[in-house]
Formats: C-alpha cells, structure tokens, sequence
C-alpha cells in the first residue's frame, strides 16, 4: 500500500509526514533495486519522498483512445459492487496490473471493505484482520478518515510505492515478507479517491516482483482514471434517499443495496450499532469472491444485537438499481424530542444535550467526537459539565437519573 498524499480526487487532504525528496529511477534502475534489496534489516526508519507530480506528456497520445475507451466504460458501471468489479477489470488492463483491490470504509461499522479482482478474498481478510496495523503508510487511516488536522493540497492523488518509501527497509519487513510476498505483491500503484466525505476510499495495483515496475506513463493513466472512479462512488450513494434523512430527524437511518452492503449511515445509527463492530469481527469474503466485508442482509438482526426497535423498506435509488431503507429507534423512546426537558430541568446547553443523547444510546468519547466533528478533549469537558448539572458521577448514573427524571423505561 503506497504512501497517503495529502490531497485526493475532489480535494479532500490527509496528512503527509516529513519526507526526505528523492528522484524517480528509471524502470532499469527500479528494478535493480528490488533485485538487490538487502537481507538483513536496515538501521533506521524508512524513507518516505512525495509522489513525482503527473506530466500530461508522460502519456503516448497513441494510447489515448485505449484511455477515453476505459472511461467511457467506467461512466456507465452500474453503481453497485458489480460495476466496481468491471471497473477494476477495465482498469487493470489498461495499467497491466495483475491484481486489484478497491480499498472502503464502510459507514456502519467502521471497518474495511474491500472489491478484488484476480485476487484471492483471503488476501485483503488477512490484511483486515492482522496487517492493515503493520502497514508502513497508514492507510487504513486515510480510508477511515482518522488523523491529525489535514494538510494543505500539494501532492497528486496517485503513488507510486517505490517513490514513497525504502524498498531496501520495507523488503525487510514482517509486512512485506509475510503479507506482500505470499500475495504476490512487489510493485503497488495506489490512486486516493475522496470524491466526497461519503466515497472516501483507495484502488490498489498490484504486480508481481517478476515483472516490470509501473512506468511513469501507467501512473499518469491512472492519475486521469481517479476522478471518474470517484464519481462511480459517489453514484453508490442516492441522493433521493438521503434527502428522506430531514424527515427522520430522531432516528437511526441505514441504506443498504440489495446485497446489503451498507452505503450511507447517519449519526444516530452509527451511535445504536456503535458494539457492532465487535460483535461481527471480522468480515468473510461473499460467496462470488469479489466483496470481502461486513453485509446487512437480516436488518431484524439489529434488534437483538443492538437493542433497538428496526423497521426497513424498499427503495428505489437514483441510477435505477434497488435498496432498502432501515431506520433505527432506541427502545427506551429516548431521542432529540426531551431537548426542552433536559433543558428546563438540568439547565443543559444545546451541544451538552447532544452529547447526552449519544450517552444514553451508548456512545463512547470516541464515538461521540467523530458524531459531532469535535475532539475527545471537548467531549470529556462536556461530560464533567453534564455529570455536575445531573448530579452524577459516572455514565452509568447519568443515564439512570436522567432516564428516572424523565419517566423513562429504566
């Protein structure tokens, strides 16, 4: 996995740590450097240098109708898993890449999701499982949104990890040597794509060390491909449903495609499912090899395991293809519609209220600050305001005198 740049397709940035500037070797002398990685490890940390910038020259003009082919062929994808699958198809023969994987988060669980192709689904479950912590580019991060505050646009949105970090150190590494190397992986062309906060994710190209590094061309192919791959995601999402979202204003909302791969979850619904994650563990790969992560085919399941009341239906989603629609609600009735209560009898402030409301549907810290954009300091200082206008200590007797002020079920 190449190194995160700090911009990506739509201008969306992640941070990128101090790095050491170093030329891009021709492919001759690339592949001279994988041949002749050291065996032992390296005395300190692994160099990292910024991405060369794209050259719109770079490109043989003979290869520009091959190029306008394949985006014509990824804007008319469907907006499912299955047009992800023929966009990395379409894309790998284009760059000659040997594997790919598109790298998601998905909205409800926070984990990784991944889309293969010519990959065994095994591969990027291990990677969720064991390795995406050792990865030396973090990631994981940039695809989850975690980090400090980001970085001004400066670096294309395409790396190639040759150009990024230490080969003579990484080669040396648990990560390459038990992850990359079983895999077949040794050349990795990365493309960022945050066409927006909802489609926010990364596609990986892989070749075996056998093979040619990627040449400065293939990066710029895939540089002018990005954006349109974002644009795919952005599609996955339909604008027609989330606009149902004003009218459920104290519930929980999930939309789900008809595989029930999770596509858009609101606030609400990530703070009731917030034990999900732990529950479901790790994902298993779909039947048909392609999709590797956590699918909502059983909302009903909801109930038991996150104790809240779930209803679902049907929905029609902007490109055509069907959804479901699944909204969440506390058993306990506790939601926004106590904000004057609260207010009148705890003398709570607006922004203390929708910290407790995150609270008693069982939140922690962490959760509560990525809800409402704010930092886990901020959200313990609201708590301390909260517990001395309640009269309580700890979370638990916050909830319990909160919910017996109220009247409700305790």
């Amino acid at each position: 996995m190449a190194k995160v740049p700090t911009t990506g397709v739509g201008g969306i940035t992640s941070p990128l740590e101090p790095a050491i500037p170093r030329g891009r070797p021709d492919r001759a002398a690339r592949a001279s450097i994988s041949a002749s990685a050291p065996n032992g490890p390296v005395a300190g940390p692994s160099r990292f240098a910024k991405p060369k910038p794209f050259l719109p020259n770079a490109i043989n003009p003979e290869r520009c109708a091959n190029i306008l082919g394949t985006l014509q062929e990824i804007s008319t994808a469907s907006a499912d898993v299955d047009g992800c699958c023929q966009l990395l198809e379409c894309i790998s023969d284009e760059i000659e890449a040997e594997q790919a994987v598109l790298i998601l988060c998905n909205p409800l669980t926070r984990e990784l999701e991944f889309v293969v192709h010519n990959q065994d689904p095994a591969v990027p479950k291990r990677y969720a499982d064991y390795y995406c912590d050792l990865d030396p580019t973090r990631l994981p991060d940039y695809i989850k949104g975690n980090g400090p505050t980001l970085a001004p646009a400066t670096v294309p949105a395409v790396s190639d990890l040759m150009d990024v970090v230490d080969y003579g150190s990484l080669v040396c590494t648990e990560f390459y040597n038990d992850f990359f190397k079983s895999a077949g992986i040794h050349y990795d062309l990365v493309a960022f794509l945050s066409a927006t906060p909802l489609a926010r994710g990364a596609l990986c190209f892989h070749r075996a060390r056998q093979r040619d590094p990627f040449s400065a061309e293939e990066v710029g192919i895939l540089q002018m491909i990005a954006p349109f791959v974002g644009n795919h995601l952005e599609k996955m999402v339909s604008a027609s449903v989330l606009s149902v979202l004003q009218m459920a204003e104290e519930k929980g909302v999930i939309v789900c495609d008809t595989h029930g791969r999770v596509l858009y979850c609101n606030d609400i619904a990530r703070v009731l499912c917030s034990s999900l994650g732990q529950q479901v563990g790790t994902p298993d790969p779909e039947e048909d090899g392609a999709f590797v992560g956590f699918t909502l085919s059983n909302p009903d399941t909801l109930a038991d395991s996150c104790s809240v009341g779930v209803s679902s239906r049907e929905v029609t989603l902007d490109q055509g293809g069907q959804g479901r629609l699944i909204t969440l609600e506390p058993r306990d009735g506790f939601g926004p519609r106590w904000t004057g209560p609260l207010k009148e009898r705890f003398a709570l402030s607006d922004r203390e209220i929708e910290v407790l409301v995150r609270v008693m549907a069982g939140g922690t810290n962490r959760d509560i600050s990525q809800a409402l954009f704010i930092a886990e300091c901020t959200v313990k200082k609201h708590m301390q305001s909260i517990a001395a206008k309640v009269g309580a200590r700890t979370r638990t007797s916050i909830a319990h005198a909160v919910r017996q002020e109220l009247g409700l079920t305790l």
